[in-house]
C-alpha cells in the first residue's frame, strides 16, 4: 500500500517523511488490518472502522508517533499519511 520512505522524501519532502517513520508502526497494523478485512469481506474498497483498528493496534502493543495510546487521532493521521482520508 505505500511506498518506500526514500520515494516519500523525494515526492513529499523531509518532512512528511519524518511524519511517515515516526506513525509506520501504526501504519503497518493498519496496512495488515485492511488486507485482512478485505480478504474476510470480500470488499476491495472496504477498511475497517477506525474503532477496530485501534483496537488491533493496542493488542500489538503499539504506541502512537510520540509515545502514548493509539487514539482516534493517531490512526486518522496515520490513515491521511497513507492517503485513505
Amino acid at each position: 500500500m505505500m511506498d518506500g520512505i526514500n520515494d516519500i522524501e523525494l515526492r513529499h519532502g523531509a518532512r512528511r517523511a519524518g511524519a511517515y517513520t515516526r506513525a509506520e508502526p501504526v501504519i503497518r497494523c493498519i496496512e495488515d488490518a485492511i488486507r485482512d478485512h478485505r480478504r474476510r469481506t470480500g470488499d476491495l474498497d472496504g477498511v475497517p472502522q477506525i474503532s477496530r483498528l485501534i483496537t488491533l493496534c493496542t493488542e500489538r502493543s503499539l504506541s502512537a508517533a510520540r509515545g502514548g495510546p493509539v487514539s482516534h487521532s493517531t490512526v486518522a493521521r496515520a490513515m491521511k499519511l497513507m492517503g485513505l482520508r
